[in-house]
């Protein structure tokens, strides 16, 4: 809002500038002093709202429509910097009387005029606020010097330290009337071009003057218009008043009532701007109404905020949120803890920061699943914590949005199952001890008849597949009986358990296996092998029973153990038994054994030896 001091001063130098010598050149007698106060009051205000548009009144004009009333004032009017005398601003009336120009938005002095020429004129001035009626001569070349009238008033302007000149040639007096009335039509058409409610009163409060926005307004109710709960003093008084516009609707007016004030201080009259701020004040409440929902929520969310962190403190299980870009935004000691971490140091870090890479991996996948499809998703994770110890768990990954900001993110709860772990563990170890148990020999610890039959019909199918040779080693331990019925049964079994470990010894693949076929026979199942092979295989079987050297005083063959070996191969095919490879290495076993034992024979689908 316009200062009513600052906007009396400038009224006053209006009058003292190229102005006042026009009004006192038009020789207007005293029998007009309402034309002349009128005139008066339109300069003041004319002046008063230029300088409230500059400096105070940004929301009532734009810098465009200052620019355009300066620029069709009839006097030359300059803004020049006072502290080096360059030019600011210009306007039409002077380029025409000095022969400024304007470039782009930069404004020019003619080629005879410097700035530190206009710095000398300013300098008597600096000690003073304003200075009146100076009178310099400007020469120009190839002209006759140019007698003018300078008037300056010391502004700001964009915030720099300025001089507002008003330049008139020294002899305008001579043309007075035309000039005059040239004036106060501008001056007029200044007011008539304001939005705001204008009018003017004298002492007595008699309305001096109006502009047409205040007529359109209050037409055939000006007296509605007028205020007069404001005291008029010096200082800007304002006050807001609810009424109706021609249209019928309700607007509120903020009307400002400011003194007019003379060359001597005495009050003149009462200048009155009325503003329409009713879109101001519905914004207002409207704003008024958005905080007051705004401290609701923020309630609603605080007593939430509780609730959550009583729920995280109470929960003895692992819960955390983060959101959409993965950063921590709640979570309980338990979920900090065991990402090595305190609950207050955990929160607002990024997840990918926290959780190693290789498992943030498959982590991210799950919750972008989780964030894309609104559905829960439930994993197991390992975890060894600070102090050691190792926890699994189990962990349900759900979505959630959040209600006050609607952005979406994840909700990690995790439950302890170390125990239920532990007891799948014992389960599955006590599953495959059984297995073991069902498929190893008690007594002698290789496989057993059922495990061998059960790798036989695998490694069978297999070779018909791929048309591989397999072959089947069946031993004999020699005259085992005369061992049992001399040595007794439990020597007998050791002898069973000492020739296993030798038999084991020989084999070196882990696809192949030995295995106790029964009583004193083993079985050997040689998958991808053939017959020379399979003979290699008998030939180390001889000699680590030999090297073994287990005592046998009552053999027919050594005094120590000896055994008989039945070599088959055959090289599968479809529809064929696998039967078929047992009788033929039985028939290899039979052979030797009427060979005299402590020697092998060898079978095979093409060739019998």
């Amino acid at each position: 809002m316009t200062t009513p001091k600052f906007a009396v001063h400038m009224a006053c130098f209006f009058l003292l500038t190229g102005l006042s010598p026009m009004a006192q050149a038009a020789s207007l007698s005293l029998e007009q002093p309402l034309f002349i106060f009128a005139l008066i009051l339109a300069m003041i205000v004319f002046a008063g709202s230029i300088l409230a548009l500059v400096f105070h009144n940004a929301e009532a004009f734009s810098f465009r429509k200052l620019y355009s009333m300066l620029t069709n004032l009839p006097i030359a009017t300059l803004i020049v910097s006072s502290k080096d005398g360059k030019l600011m601003y210009g306007n039409k009336a002077s380029r025409e009387l000095l022969g400024i120009r304007k470039v782009g938005s930069s404004y020019f002095y003619p080629p005879e005029v410097e700035a530190q020429m206009i710095c000398d004129v300013l300098r008597p001035h600096t000690s003073l606020l304003s200075f009146k009626s100076w009178k310099e001569e400007l020469q120009f070349s190839g002209k006759h010097p140019l007698s003018v009238l300078v008037s300056g008033q010391y502004v700001r302007y964009k915030w720099q330290p300025a001089w507002l000149l008003f330049i008139s040639p020294a002899n305008e007096a001579s043309q007075p009337d035309t000039t005059s009335q040239r004036d106060h039509r501008v001056l007029q058409g200044v007011l008539n071009s304001l939005s705001e409610l204008v009018y003017f009163q004298d002492k007595s409060g008699k309305v001096m003057g109006t502009n047409k926005a205040y007529d359109r307004f209050w037409r055939d109710r000006e007296s509605e218009g007028l205020i007069d709960n404001i005291e008029v003093s010096s200082k800007n008084n304002s006050t807001h008043t609810w009424t109706t516009s021609p249209d019928g609707a309700s607007r509120l007016l903020e009307t400002n009532k400011t003194a007019l004030i003379g060359d001597f201080g005495e009050i003149l009259g009462s200048l009155s701007i009325s503003h329409d701020v009713t879109d101001w004040h519905e914004m207002q409440e409207s704003l008024k109404q958005e905080i007051e929902k705004r401290e609701i929520t923020e309630q609603a969310l605080a007593h939430r905020n509780n609730l959550l962190d009583t729920i995280l403190s109470a929960s003895q299980d692992p819960i955390g949120l983060y959101n959409e870009h993965w950063v921590y935004v709640g979570c309980n000691e338990p979920f900090a803890r065991a990402l090595g971490h305190t609950q207050e140091s955990l929160l607002g870090k990024k997840a990918s920061d926290v959780i190693d890479p290789d498992k943030w991996k498959e982590f991210k996948k799950v919750n972008e699943q989780v964030i894309k499809e609104g559905v829960t998703v439930k994993t197991e994770d390992y975890v060894i914590l600070p102090d050691g110890e190792p926890i699994w768990y189990e962990v349900a990954t759900s979505p959630y949005r959040d209600p006050i900001e609607g952005t979406a993110g994840v909700l990690v709860m995790g439950r302890d199952i170390t125990e239920r772990k532990h007891a799948q563990q014992q389960l599955a170890d006590a599953i495959m001890e059984l297995q073991e148990l069902s498929f190893i020999d008690s007594l002698t610890k290789v496989a057993n008849r059922r495990s061998f039959d059960e790798h036989l019909r695998k490694m069978w199918h297999s070779h018909i597949r791929e048309q591989k040779s397999l072959t089947l080693i069946l031993c004999d331990i020699d005259n085992f009986k005369a061992y049992n019925d001399n040595y007794g049964h439990q020597q007998g079994d050791r002898a069973l358990l000492d020739v296993a470990k030798t038999l084991s010894q020989v084999i070196k693949r882990e696809t192949d296996e030995v295995a106790r076929y029964g009583g004193e026979e083993f079985a050997f199942l040689l998958p991808c092998t053939n017959l020379d092979g399979g003979q290699i295989v008998a030939r180390n079987i001889h000699r680590y029973v030999a090297q073994a050297a287990i005592e046998h005083a009552y053999s027919e063959v050594k005094d120590v153990l000896t055994v008989s070996l039945g070599v088959a191969t055959v090289t599968p095919v479809p529809n064929q038994d696998y039967g078929e490879l047992v009788r033929m290495a039985d028939i290899a076993l039979y052979k030797a054994k009427a060979s005299g034992r402590n020697c092998t024979m060898v079978m095979s689908d093409n060739h019998d030896f």
